[in-house]
């Protein structure tokens, strides 16, 4: 994904930490990703942290076999962009009794190769408390393929709800006027 501004280009790639517990979850994404990359040509990989809906179909991005301690490290560990975005550490959000709980989630990466963002439960809002769409990586990817600069400030990359009219991070003007 290329955003563009005045000043300078931020490139985002999307990440998705597969395989999701629930296969018709890893179907959806799957085909989220691959419908960015084509229609808006945003860069997509696939970690496959835990393996389990056996052989992926092509995909136009790339694919990696991880392992959940080395994409925490790598990824999530130490964070701190990530922290102030998500409200909660990265052990509280992906370490669940001692055990380290990924696949299933996205994570939006900026052309360092750091996270700035990742949702922290897998799978739709549905069976999960009310008021966690947010942090979900199946509602982020059905809102960010229908309309991805809704989603992200094309001034910082931050995350936006959609409803906001400046940015909170750089509090850039996103009424388009």
């Amino acid at each position: 994904m290329v955003l563009q501004t005045a000043q300078e280009q931020v490139n985002m790639k999307l990440r998705y930490y597969a395989d999701a517990d629930v296969q018709e979850w890893h179907k959806h994404a799957i085909r989220c990703l691959r419908s960015l990359q084509e229609e808006y040509d945003t860069e997509v990989e696939i970690d496959r942290v835990d393996q389990q809906h056996g052989h992926l179909p092509e995909f136009p991005g790339t694919i990696r076999q991880s392992d959940p301690k080395t994409v925490y490290e790598r990824d999530l560990k130490r964070n701190r962009t990530l922290t102030d975005r998500i409200e909660q550490t990265p052990s509280e959000a992906y370490k669940r009794y001692g055990d380290l709980e990924i696949a299933g989630n996205v994570a939006v990466v900026a052309n360092d190769g750091s996270v700035v963002w990742a949702s922290t439960l897998p799978g739709f809002a549905d069976g999960y408390m009310p008021g966690v769409e947010s942090e979900t990586a199946m509602d982020f990817l059905d809102e960010i393929t229908s309309a991805p600069s809704e989603r992200l400030c094309i001034e910082c990359a931050a995350l936006l709800d959609g409803s906001e009219q400046y940015c909170p991070s750089c509090d850039a003007d996103l009424t388009g006027k």
